[in-house]
């Protein structure tokens, strides 16, 4: 199986599509909770759900950046 190998192009793109990404993630966070306990409940979960896909875009994007430095030294 033929290994695929990204451009740096290709990861430049990526790294500015994550970066727009975590930037949407912290303004969503920027919320004022509910006065109704249930619609508070609902807006937590969502917080939870955004501060795991922060987490998982920043990983993928110290991936990245690793790679980027990788084209750097080649």
């Amino acid at each position: 199986m033929a290994e695929f190998k990204q451009t740096r192009e290709q990861l430049e793109k990526r790294r500015d599509e994550i970066n727009k990404q975590i930037n949407g993630v912290n303004n969503d966070e920027r919320i004022r909770l509910d006065n109704d306990t249930e619609e508070q409940a609902i807006q937590m979960e969502q917080h939870e759900v955004a501060v795991t896909m922060e987490a998982n875009l920043q990983k993928e994007l110290t991936a990245i950046e690793d790679k980027l430095l990788d084209f750097e030294e080649e």
